[in-house]
This record gives structure tokens, C-alpha cells and sequence, in this order.
């Protein structure tokens, strides 16, 4: 059931009892900013751990376990061009419970409090102990980032990528300048305009009655969602064009053990005839299963790389490899990744691959039925960019057309766009 309460504030409900838990989700969507990304990030952490009525991270936790050990998250994450501020609680199905009736009710309560509900000192801060505590922590995790230089080689490769999109550059989880010089009462007035002008789909998967819970949601929410006129949601996607034309190259060095690569290409739309789930089969084979050509090549026979891998992000057509290797091997590695590329242009893959390919991309397709998430995802995009998503018959309709001059035709139709080298000692 889909339902719009008001106007940017849309409930989707999914009736389902094969699992044994109901999850209760709520985002907040607005477009990606680069002054913004940081403070989403804490206020997401502010407010799940305290609340006017459970003033302490303890305190959630114990009402956690009142309600059968209920799990409350919340997180920010990149949606397309938009920064996704989601809150969510999954819960026992009330069903498996002896007497407990009210277990929709509790949790979504809980929920309700953590989102509108925050810990304040006053009308114009939150409480100093849960924003210093939060901030501390925060930047804590942003400094351990240099730590990791898979990561810091795949953020190098991003600000190639998007370069000419400021509002990308800098990480969905925050900068460690800006939160430096956040406020208490920077973040309480920002959690005002958020809460009252992002686009908010409410979603709820497991065993629910979904006129009760829409009623319930009306009736705890109204004058908290249903009252503002939301700003609206527009999709735009990035062109690469001029990184086709120039591709972008970076390189740094530090006293690491071991050396990264990160290579980004676009993925230039094939014929609509061909499947959609050509570019997939091409990036299994190519470098995103444990059987592909870079992963038995360039590491297996070769031994030019500790770890090398490819994956593929539908949602803006880029493909992106990346491997760990000893600096003097940086070369080979990346003559030997050119050669797998054509490898793939030739159309030298066997029959066998492309079974194996389509045999995995089927098997992902079944097992991700089997996680609640999947049909908050699925209601999700079919809210925000209902294009991307298939149905199980068109799935099994495109992946029976899928054949080798559809993988063929992707890997001509790769771009190399940027590539990061990261070079140790």
C-alpha cells in the first residue's frame, strides 16, 4: 500500500509474514551539500543516542530491551544526488510474543521520539553532554579515516570523478574542518529545517494491517509531518563528457606497507534492446566475483596485486577498479588491467562465464528476497526513481536476453574517466 499523507510525505506499507520481525523506517531526503553532509552525519548520531524522555544512550537501550530487544538505527548515505537522513527500528513480530499487543504501537513511539522528540538544554541548544559526547566521538571516526587507505584512495578517486560537482566533494560522513566549527546551536537550528522541509517516506515491512498502521501514523505524526508544504525532489545526474575527453590522474605518496589503485570508467548506455543487466554480467566477469579475469589474472597468475576487484553502481553508470600492490608493480598491474579489458571487448570470455555470470546475478536476486531491507529499498526507489527498479518478471526477462553482444557492447563502451594511485614505500 502506498499512500501520500501530505504533500512530500509519502507511506508505504508492505504486508509480509515470512520473517519474524517488523521494520519501521523514516528518511529524510534533500539534495546533497557539501556544507550540509557534516552536519546530517552528527545530527543522525545526536539524536539516536538521546532523547527528551530517554536522556542517555542507556536509556534507549533499556527500552530497547523492554520492547524484546528492539534495534534502533539511524545513519546518513548518498541516494542519488540526494544526502538520505534515515532513522529506523526493527522489532519482534508481535505474533511470536505472548501477550504483547502493542509492540507496532511501542516501537514506533520509540522511533517518534528519537526523530521529534531530542534531548535539549534549551530552545536553543541540545544538551551539552550528548552534543559533546556525539561531536567527540565523530571526530574521533573522521580522523581514523587516514587509517584506512582503501578508503582514502577510493575518496581520492571520487573527488577526480566528481570534480566538477562541489557538493560531492566532500564524504557523505562528514569533514573533519566543518565539524570542528560546528555549534550546539548550529546543529539544533539545522535539525528545525530539516525536520520540517525534507522530503520523508515512511516505511514499514512485516506482519503488519496497513490501514492500522496508517492510522497509527496519522495520528502520532500529524502535526509533526503532516502540517509543512515539503520541498520537492529533483533528479539530476552527473555528465562525464569532459573526463571522457580528458581523463583526470592523481598520485600520492605515503609511508604505507602497501600501494592502492583506484581507476574509475563510465559506462556509456548500450542499445535499449540489449539487457540492462549487461553492464553487471560484464563487471562479474570482468572483476566482481572470485572466478573473474583481474581476480585470476592480475593476482592468482600473475601476483601483481595483494587484493583487485571491480564494481558496478547502476545508478550513474560508473565502474570503478581497485587493487592493493607493491609500488613497484603499479605498471604491470595496470598494463595487465588494459589487457582484461580487452579481453572483454574482444568477446574472449567463454559460454561458461557468462552462465556463471548470469547464475550469480539470479542467485544475488533470490537471496536479497530473503532481507527485510530489500523491500525497504525496493519501496524506496519506487517513491524516489521508480526507473530503477524491476520487477521479478522483467528481471528474469532480462537476464534470459542477456547474451554475449550485450557484454561485448559494454566493454566498448567503457570510459576510462579518472584514475588515483596511492604509492607506499
Amino acid at each position: 500500500m502506498r499512500e501520500v499523507l501530505a504533500k512530500n510525505v509519502v507511506l508505504n506499507v508492505k504486508p509480509l509474514t515470512q520473517f519474524r520481525t517488523i521494520k519501521i523506517q523514516i528518511n529524510f531526503l534533500r539534495p546533497i551539500n557539501k556544507d550540509e553532509s557534516t552536519k546530517r552525519r552528527l545530527l543522525a548520531n545526536v539524536l539516536s543516542n538521546s532523547t527528551k524522555k530517554y536522556p542517555s544512550f542507556k536509556a534507549i537501550n533499556d527500552r530497547e530491551m523492554e520492547l524484546y530487544g528492539a534495534e534502533v538505527n539511524a545513519y546518513t548515505r548518498s541516494l542519488l544526488n540526494f544526502n538520505d537522513l534515515g532513522f529506523s527500528v526493527e522489532f519482534a513480530d508481535p505474533s511470536f510474543l505472548i501477550g504483547d499487543t502493542d509492540q507496532v504501537e511501542n516501537n514506533l513511539d520509540l522511533l517518534g521520539d528519537i526523530i521529534f522528540e531530542p534531548n535539549l538544554a534549551s530552545d536553543t541548544e541540545f544538551d551539552s553532554t550528548a552534543f559533546n559526547v556525539e561531536k567527540r566521538n565523530m571526530m574521533s571516526n573522521l580522523q581514523a579515516v587516514q587509517d584506512n587507505q582503501d578508503l582514502v584512495s577510493m575518496l581520492e578517486l571520487s573527488k577526480l570523478i566528481h570534480q566538477d560537482e562541489p557538493n560531492k566533494l566532500i564524504p557523505i560522513f562528514g569533514n573533519e574542518d566543518q565539524l570542528r566549527d560546528l555549534t550546539n546551536a548550529q546543529l539544533l537550528d539545522y535539525y528545525h529545517d530539516a525536520i520540517a522541509n525534507d522530503f520523508v517516506l515512511i516505511n514499514v515491512v512485516g506482519n503488519v494491517d496497513p490501514e492500522k498502521f496508517a492510522n497509527l501514523v496519522k495520528d502520532k505524526f500529524s502535526a509533526r509531518l503532516l502540517k509543512q508544504k515539503r520541498n520537492d525532489l529533483s533528479i539530476k545526474f552527473e555528465k562525464f563528457d569532459k573526463l571522457i575527453a580528458d581523463p583526470a590522474h592523481g598520485q600520492d605518496k605515503k609511508e604505507v606497507n602497501q600501494s592502492r589503485l583506484a581507476i574509475g570508467y563510465y559506462v556509456e548506455k548500450i542499445d535499449k534492446e540489449f539487457s540492462h543487466l549487461a553492464p553487471q554480467a560484464m563487471n562479474l566477469i570482468l572483476g566482481g566475483d572470485d572466478q573473474s579475469q583481474l581476480f585470476l589474472q592480475v593476482r592468482e597468475k600473475n601476483s601483481l596485486a595483494y587484493s583487485v576487484s571491480s564494481s558496478y553502481s547502476p545508478n550513474n553508470h560508473l565502474l570503478t577498479i581497485t587493487a592493493g600492490l607493491d609500488a613497484k608493480t603499479i605498471k604491470q598491474a595496470m598494463d595487465l588491467i588494459e589487457v582484461q579489458l580487452d579481453f572483454m571487448r574482444s568477446g574472449k570470455f567463454t559460454d561458461e562465464q557468462i552462465e556463471h555470470a548470469k547464475k550469480v546475478l539470479f542467485t544475488r536476486r533470490q537471496i536479497s528476497s530473503d532481507n527485510i531491507q530489500h523491500y525497504i529499498m525496493r519501496s524506496i526507489w519506487e517513491s524516489v526513481y521508480p526507473k530503477a527498479m524491476l520487477s521479478e518478471e522483467a528481471y528474469k526477462a532480462e537476464l534470459d536476453k542477456l547474451d554475449r553482444k550485450h557484454i561485448i557492447a559494454v566493454a566498448n563502451n567503457l570510459h576510462l574517466i579518472a584514475d588515483y594511485k596511492l604509492i607506499g614505500e
